[in-house]
């Protein structure tokens, strides 16, 4: 039960919105970018199940149009640069970096682990329940083990990037009235 308690915060709720939204965005680009490195040295796909990568592929079964999806520019001569799907990547990493500022200034269980634990529920939110469930991935018991071992550990080093940023901006701001957790 008190895993579940709510904290009235010390800051307004301006203060808290405009901060989770500032801190959110910075904590999102860092987050986002320790998210590529990840994935660079521990790929969550083979080369032919990532032609077409969940946040593509969700982005077409919502109706974006493939040609735009997969854009892309190039970058030192003959690197391919897929702007879509990086813009996807640094708004979900953004997205649920400013849900993280927010919810820490009312329930403080969400940095668990030094957020570790907000990442693994992300992971099984995402990756065990929702794209399964929509048809953007196979089954979690079709998927191979080298996927989960990326995606779980992956999204543990995300959210602790995640908390790291936030806490050093929090503590760094000695005007404010946010809380750390």
């Amino acid at each position: 039960v008190l895993m579940f308690v709510l904290n009235k915060p010390k800051a307004s709720l301006k203060e808290i919105i405009i901060k989770s939204v500032w801190y959110g965005f910075i904590a999102g680009m860092i987050s986002g970018m320790v998210k590529i490195g990840w994935e660079n040295i521990f790929p969550p796909r083979t080369i032919a199940r990532n032609l077409i990568n969940p946040p593509q592929h969700m982005a077409m079964q919502l109706g974006i149009p493939k040609k735009l999806v997969e854009s892309y520019f190039y970058y030192s001569q003959d690197q391919k640069v897929f702007w879509f799907t990086l813009i996807l990547h640094f708004s979900f990493a953004i997205a649920f970096s400013v849900l993280y500022v927010f919810v820490s200034q009312y329930w403080s269980k969400i940095g668990l682990w030094q957020g570790a634990a907000y990442g693994i529920v992300l992971w099984i939110v995402w990756h065990v329940i929702l794209m399964p469930a929509f048809g953007t991935v196979p089954a979690p018991w079709h998927q191979p083990f080298d996927e989960h071992f990326s995606e779980f550990w992956g999204h543990i080093v995300w959210a602790w990037s995640i908390a790291a940023t936030v806490y050093y901006l929090i503590a760094k701001d000695k005007k404010g009235h946010l809380e750390n957790i």
